[in-house]
């Protein structure tokens, strides 16, 4: 199955500090550069639509027409939530199911992509997930409420697959934001699967990230 992609790259960055996380320098190219190229190598990929900031736009388009080529579906302004950049990039793009991608996640594979979308036929949606190392804790305020068992917990990666109308029909039952794309086909009571993801598919939220980043990057003898 081929699908067409959206990256969602519409954030504030609010917690990497001084300038824009997607802009970064990454082993010689920005971030979100490293996200695309993965995408365009993924033999399940087709067009890709990037969302972005109204004032990175510009930015945006020329590495997306750089590494995507003709790939590029469109590049489309997203908006305060991220239901509503994910919306933005859906209507964008045509395909029966979409990939939906962190434009923030640069170590994410064309093999952890292809796996991702095969599975996503089985059902309404997959995701990739990675275990959880550390132990959890649910608080309020300053007193634990609960302990979950780790070993039923996974930690929620991109892409995250999804039949386009479902995730458009999901969303149209509540108007509250959801952090992921499983939690949105969630409402609507549909059946997402999992994929083992990777460790080293991590997001660039931090300055301490594209540290790491950087040195699996070289790791690897890429960049």
């Amino acid at each position: 199955m081929q699908v067409d992609a959206v990256v969602v790259a519409a954030g504030r960055s609010t917690r990497f500090g001084e300038g824009d996380k997607l802009l970064a320098d990454l082993n010689g190219r920005p971030v979100i550069a490293w996200s695309l190229g993965a995408l365009a190598a993924a033999e399940s990929i087709g067009q890709v639509a990037i969302v972005g900031r109204d004032d990175l736009l510009g930015a945006l388009e020329a590495i997306g027409r750089e590494v995507l080529g003709d790939e590029l579906a469109a590049v489309v302004a997203g908006g305060a939530r991220r239901r509503d950049s994910v919306e933005a990039g859906l209507r964008a793009v045509t395909s029966e199911y979409v990939a939906i991608h962190d434009g923030a996640r640069p170590l994410v594979t064309p093999a952890l992509i292809d796996a991702c979308v095969a599975e996503a036929e089985r059902a309404a949606g997959a995701i990739l997930v990675g275990p959880v190392a550390d132990t959890i804790k649910e608080v309020e305020g300053a007193t634990i409420v609960a302990s979950p068992d780790r070993g039923r917990l996974r930690a929620a990666q991109t892409p995250q697959v999804v039949r386009r109308e479902a995730w458009l029909e999901a969303a149209t039952l509540s108007e509250g934001d959801e952090t992921d794309d499983a939690a949105m086909l969630a409402r609507a009571g549909l059946e997402v699967r999992v994929v083992e993801g990777d460790p080293a598919n991590l997001k660039v939220t931090r300055p301490i990230d594209l540290t790491l980043a950087r040195a699996l990057l070289a790791e690897r003898g890429e960049g």
